[in-house]
């Protein structure tokens, strides 16, 4: 068993728990610690059950009593980065699968990454570090995902996409199959990529909705 620590006592983190959870009923695999939250409104507090331990900074005290392990659960992904940054030296970090998820074998997901329930992710796509895969969100074959990406629920990314670190795709938006897509990118709410898109750019229905482009 494994202890693990999730750095974040917001909605996703709460999340997350549920995560761990629905892993430990298939197989124990976790012993869950509690929380690290900068907020200082909750500090002691508990949510799903699990008490805020401390400040993010306290992980890193935390590790020198005991072997742990962590997640981010932050939906956003320069966010993400921001705490490994400030965490430089942890190397501890855990990739969580939720049994529900399908996927091939031959999928390659790097440490840090957080896969929903739901999930589909196809053959030969790699998965950076540091990634969220959320609720019912599909993967294409042969995509590669940049580090901090977060794709986010009922999301649909085509087959041999290419996409940047820290973009963000929004719940229900859709990238078509063979597109790239720079870093940092933010596809809004339904919002389709039908092109090719540059570093920094947002993507909203107002500009790409039904295919149409001003």
């Amino acid at each position: 068993m494994k202890n693990i620590v999730i750095i974040g006592a917001g909605d996703f983190g709460r999340e997350v728990i549920w995560l761990l959870e629905d892993i430990n009923k298939v197989s124990p695999q976790y012993v869950i610690l509690g929380y690290v939250d900068d907020d200082e409104k909750k500090q002691g507090l508990e949510y799903q059950g699990y008490r805020v331990l401390g400040k993010i900074e306290y992980l890193m005290e935390l590790q020198k009593r005991c072997p742990v392990s962590a997640v981010i659960a932050m939906q956003d992904g320069t966010a993400r980065k921001q705490v490994v940054d400030r965490l430089e030296g942890f190397g501890s970090w855990e990739r969580l699968i939720h049994p529900t998820a399908v996927i091939s074998d031959t999928v390659k997901i790097g440490q840090g990454t957080i896969i929903c329930a739901n999930v589909t992710v196809s053959v030969d796509t790699v998965v950076g570090r540091h990634c969220i895969f959320y609720l019912s969100s599909t993967i294409g074959n042969d995509c590669v995902f940049g580090d901090f990406t977060s794709v986010m629920s009922n999301s649909s990314i085509g087959e041999h996409s290419v996409i940047g670190q820290e973009s963000f795709f929004a719940a229900h938006s859709f990238v078509a199959p063979h597109k790239n897509v720079g870093n940092r990118v933010r596809v809004g709410v339904g919002s389709s990529v039908l092109k090719d898109i540059k570093d920094g750019s947002a993507v909203t229905n107002e500009w790409f909705g039904l295919g149409l482009f001003r």
